[in-house]
């Protein structure tokens, strides 16, 4: 009897002592999920200060669709996701329809683009939290400090910076949050068995694959988990994996019965691939461009925010990175392969690598930009799994020890932070510099010289601050010159990469010909009103070779696109500048035949006819814009000109006033509110001065 009692004390004592630990597990797992939070918001936090980058602003409050609110949401669900240039990516509703949500609540904020950055952070959170509840569940058996160094180097690693300070990147943040709550169900219904966990699943599947397309990739990821870290049959795995199938066809093939035509194309800017017909050397390539990413996983300085065409070469199999590159993949794929039956977990790791990285690689199908920061979002968990697992293996300490850490521990810790610590301050730093489009092409053009989208960005940012500039009353060219000369000078090295880039040929051509053919004949207009003729002679010269040259580049433009409306366009502002009009209402006219007609076309071509002094033409020209494009300001702008300039101030007045109806220009609403004052009408004064400052915001 006394030997049963004690038997039973012991057991009890055993019970008990297991409830504890496990207690004790929890709580640690309570701080680190903290842990996890805090740190990831002290990394992140300073994105809520952020403005817009890239095709941040396009996505959000430059698109009709996003703007409407819950009224948009019909449109978004029919139709594709597109930039502003009228390229197509693919049926991405989900993280649209999280913007016009948004916007339906937020659109008048003084808070915006903060909040947008502000739920981008939180949503990276409810990602990080969800991946961290799924690491337990498969590295279960290990150490419970395992999977939290893990998510430490994940969530600091500095290439997820583009993925969580650009908006446009949410579809990326969404894809992760739905794929992990995918395979978290799907882990579920192997545990339980329980039907209701793989209709979760698949649900979720289906936001991811709507999310973004690359999404596919899970399908791969998904039987791989429940085969290394479940009990799954293999007639099981096969079944799930089908039903998987079924769902990503239906998510990615079932959209295209009601949507529009797709339409991407890839340009050779963008990634040389698309001119390579050498398979070999396309092949070779890709696994330069995989060397590439490993190199980035492990050392990601410097950071850009695009690639593409020229910075990363096309290169045959006799390149030595190319041959190291190689070597790599095929070691790795010996390892995983070796470690498959037994079901290991660096087998695991490298075929989740290969997986999400295959998307990039190039072998497929040619990536826009060639190579990505972003791309290495997924691949990034393989990597710091594999680190922290080496790491493990270096002071040789047993994942599966559950013991309180000893000295060894200590040091696996300390290498972790060696890592982490530096990662997590570039990540800072690089959330600063997404700052706003200036602030990120400023920062990487010196490591982007070789790239030519890079360069035509920053040239055309530049631009962009010139433009507000000269817009001020008083000229501040000669201040200003500077960043004009910066600006051609990566034009220039955009087309010297890539000589059949036409839109920066274009853009070359409209410096020319509106900042240094204009600012010369401004100043040789001035030159004459003093006299002083030998200066104005110069400036004359110099504006007739600022022309040339802009013409030139205009001509190269057509060249390579002989259906350029804009180069036309702007071909027929130069001519207008220069007062060669019959030129200018040529190049006009062929704008309308390859653009078809528009206001902003139409309006140059009146003002050329009154330029020419065919007053009665020009007016007639304004009177049928307005029948064929009614809701247009152009027209009566124009009328109102023309009638001020003939004194005869009444009918300027009237048509201005029809303008600013239309339009709510605010220099028009200026004019009139000055008018006004001066009429002593201070009701009308106040009211188009309230108006034209209310636009202006």
């Amino acid at each position: 009897m006394d030997f049963l009692k004690v038997n039973k004390m012991g057991r009890r004592k055993d019970k008990k002592t297991v409830l504890r630990k496990r207690l004790d597990e929890r709580k640690i797992i309570g701080l680190f999920k903290i842990a996890l939070v805090v740190i990831t918001i002290v990394l992140y936090y300073n994105t809520i200060f952020n403005y817009f980058a890239l095709d941040d602003y396009y996505i959000n409050y430059h698109n009709e669709q996003i703007t409407k609110g819950f009224a948009g949401i019909p449109d978004i669900i029919t139709s594709l996701y597109g930039d502003e240039s009228g390229q197509t990516f693919g049926y991405r509703p989900v993280v649209r329809i999280s913007f016009a949500l948004e916007n339906q609540f937020t659109a008048n904020s003084k808070y915006n683009p903060g909040i947008s950055h502000l739920i981008n952070m939180l949503l990276y959170i409810v990602g990080i939290l969800l991946l961290y509840k799924v690491l337990r569940r498969l590295l279960r058996n290990y150490n419970i400090w395992f999977p939290f160094l893990v998510m430490l180097l994940f969530l600091s690693h500095p290439t997820h910076t583009e993925v969580v300070a650009s908006l446009k990147n949410r579809d990326i943040i969404l894809n992760f949050i739905f794929s992990f709550f995918a395979i978290w169900q799907f882990i579920k219904w192997a545990d339980t068995g329980k039907i209701k966990f793989v209709i979760f699943g698949m649900l979720s599947f289906f936001l991811a694959a709507l999310s973004k397309e690359t999404a596919v990739a899970q399908l791969a990821v998904f039987p791989l988990v429940l085969y290394f870290f479940t009990d799954i049959s293999q007639k099981k795995l096969l079944g799930f994996s089908l039903t998987a199938l079924s769902v990503v066809l239906l998510a990615l093939v079932g959209p295209w019965l009601f949507l529009p035509e797709f339409h991407r194309e890839i340009m050779f800017f963008e990634n040389p691939l698309v001119a390579e017909p050498n398979l070999m050397v396309r092949l070779s390539t890709s696994f330069y461009i995989l060397g590439w990413y490993l190199k980035m996983l492990v050392y990601p300085y410097p950071l850009g925010f695009y690639y593409g065409f020229n910075m990363i070469p096309i290169v045959n199999w006799a390149n030595i990175w190319v041959i190291l590159s190689f070597v790599a993949y095929i070691g790795m794929a010996i390892i995983a392969f070796l470690g498959l039956k037994k079901k290991t977990l660096l087998s695991f790791i490298i075929l989740y690598f290969f997986i999400t990285i295959s998307m990039y690689a190039n072998i497929v199908y040619p990536v826009p930009g060639i190579v990505g920061d972003r791309f290495l979002f997924f691949p990034s968990l393989a990597f710091s799994l594999a680190i922290v697992f080496l790491f493990y293996k270096l002071f040789r300490v047993d994942l599966s020890d559950k013991k309180i850490p000893n000295l060894k521990f200590i040091g696996i810790i300390a290498l972790t932070l060696v890592l982490f610590l530096p990662y997590g301050q570039y990540t800072r730093i690089r959330n600063y510099q997404w700052n706003n489009e200036y602030s990120l092409y400023h920062t990487d053009q010196k490591h982007l010289f070789q790239s030519v989208k890079a360069n035509e960005l920053y040239a055309s940012t530049l631009i962009e601050k010139v433009n507000v500039e000269l817009a001020k009353p008083v000229n501040p060219y000669k201040f200003i010159e500077y960043l004009v000369d910066s600006a051609v000078m990566h034009y220039e090295q955009a087309v010297r990469l890539d000589s059949s880039h036409f839109g920066t040929w274009n853009n070359v051509g409209a410096v020319y010909a509106k900042i240094y053919g204009n600012q010369a004949l401004i100043r040789e207009k001035s030159y004459w009103n003093k006299n002083d003729t030998v200066k104005a002679e110069k400036e004359k010269k110099d504006a007739a070779k600022y022309f040339a040259m802009a013409d030139n580049a205009f001509k190269t433009a057509i060249f390579f696109k002989p259906d350029f409306g804009s180069a036309y366009f702007n071909r027929g502002f130069a001519f207008e500048l220069q007062g060669m009009y019959d030129s200018a209402i040529y190049n006009y006219n062929q704008v309308t035949r390859i653009d078809g007609p528009y206001a902003k076309t139409f309006s140059r071509i009146a003002n050329v006819y009154y330029k020419k002094g065919e007053i009665d033409v020009a007016i007639a020209e304004n009177k049928k814009m307005i029948k064929q494009f009614p809701d247009s300001d152009l027209p009566y702008i124009n009328l109102g000109n023309y009638y001020y300039v003939a004194g005869e101030i009444q009918k300027a007045v009237q048509y201005f006033e029809k303008a600013f109806e239309k339009g709510d220009n605010p220099a028009t609403g200026q004019f009139l509110s000055d008018y006004y004052s001066q009429q002593g009408n201070q009701t009308k004064a106040i009211y188009y001065l309230k108006k034209s400052k209310a636009v202006r915001k």
